[in-house]
């Protein structure tokens, strides 16, 4: 399962790299040019499409893990778990593609400081919950499983994702409205 998250992770993370070499210029256009809002709109609105033909890909991708998964093992328990995670990479590489374009918009824009403290953030607030989760497997008061790994971090993803998705508008407004003050001030 991790090596074939490994081989489809790349495809969505070129596409925040790219955005990262397309919207510094962008990105820097003076405050007073009536074209840098809309233009900083339209980049993201196409970042955010691109990645929605890469999630799809991948999602495809994802889909064929049980038409395939046997072919990588004979033991059926194997085959089962693997075929058990699919649904969460399925879901995980469903919103990788926008993530990854919204990161890479807002490395762009260079917002250094939302995106260190949201990481540093993450740095405590991930592994806390993977203990939990190992915690409660060596209990056995619940049943854990590899899902139970593979959900923390699709919510993890999920959460970024709508995170990063926010940032950008509220970052767009204020594009938006230091373009009307310079306009008129």
């Amino acid at each position: 399962v991790l090596s074939l998250f490994y081989c489809l992770t790349p495809i969505a993370d070129s596409l925040g790299l790219t955005a990262q070499s397309f919207v510094p210029g962008i990105h820097s256009q003076s405050k007073y040019s009536p074209h840098r809002p809309e233009a900083i709109r339209q980049t993201t609105a196409n970042f955010y499409k691109a990645g929605a033909i890469f999630s799809a890909a991948m999602v495809g991708a994802v889909a064929t893990i049980p038409v395939f998964s046997k072919f990588f093992t004979s033991d059926p328990s194997v085959v089962g778990m693997v075929n058990s995670v699919a649904p969460f990479l399925a879901v995980f590489f469903a919103s990788h593609g926008v993530f990854s374009a919204s990161e890479g918009v807002l490395l762009g824009q260079k917002d250094l400081v939302f995106l260190g403290k949201s990481y540093a953030a993450f740095f405590a607030v991930v592994p806390a919950l993977m203990l939990q989760v190992k915690r409660a497997a060596l209990s056995g008061t619940r049943a854990v499983d590899l899902t139970s790994v593979w959900g923390v971090f699709v919510c993890y993803q999920l959460f970024r994702s709508v995170m990063w998705g926010l940032r950008l508008l509220q970052l767009q407004r204020r594009v938006d409205s230091d373009s009307e003050a310079a306009l008129w001030g």
